[in-house]
């Protein structure tokens, strides 16, 4: 009985011991595995998102709509600014656009800066959204929303008479991979 006994403790200390290796072994396939995603991760330190545009409540009177995405220089010098993300969002009933762009500024500590604009709307028809100049020191820009494309679009153009600036006229264009309506993106 006693030799028995010893041959079972060698045997459940021998299972023991496997699935004990079998744990060390698997926590470090999966800590290989979070370095290497980590390392991904850290060689590019932020994925823009898609480029989206809703006509909400009503489609054929556009209430609401909202487009977002990323500026795109399609006109003009190409812009130095940093890495930024746009929503906009308009809204009939008050007869403005609120433009909101996340920007991240790598150089600068990384840091991740939110800048609220509202534009008032100079004409909304079925076909269009046109808002009013919203002007800085040294240029003014205004945003154009084609609900027929669904496509956004800000120009940027210079004030006569005012001080030379970094910024230089040109057109941009709201942008990213297009979603189709119900479909989402997959992801790698």
């Amino acid at each position: 009985m006693e030799k028995a006994a010893i041959k079972f403790a060698f045997r459940a200390d021998k299972a023991i011991r496997f699935v004990y290796v079998s744990v060390v072994i698997a926590l470090a396939a999966f800590a290989l595995l979070t370095y290497q995603e980590l390392q991904r991760q850290r060689n590019i330190p932020v994925i823009l998102p898609h480029y989206a545009f809703y006509i909400i409540d009503n489609p054929e009177k556009a209430s609401v709509v909202q487009a977002m995405g990323t500026w795109y220089v399609t006109d003009g010098p190409a812009a130095v600014d940093n890495l930024q993300t746009t929503s906009i969002e308009c809204r009939k009933s008050r007869l403005e656009c609120v433009e909101s762009t996340a920007a991240v500024a790598l150089k600068e500590n990384r840091l991740l800066d939110s800048i609220p604009t509202v534009f008032e709307v100079e004409r909304w028809t079925d076909e269009e959204i046109v808002t009013k100049p919203e002007n800085g020191k040294c240029t003014t820009r205004f945003i154009s929303l084609d609900l027929v494309n669904r496509l956004a679009r800000s120009v940027i153009v210079a004030i006569p008479d005012a001080e030379p600036c970094k910024e230089q006229p040109r057109t941009l264009k709201l942008g990213g991979v297009r979603l189709r309506a119900g479909v989402l993106p997959s992801v790698k």
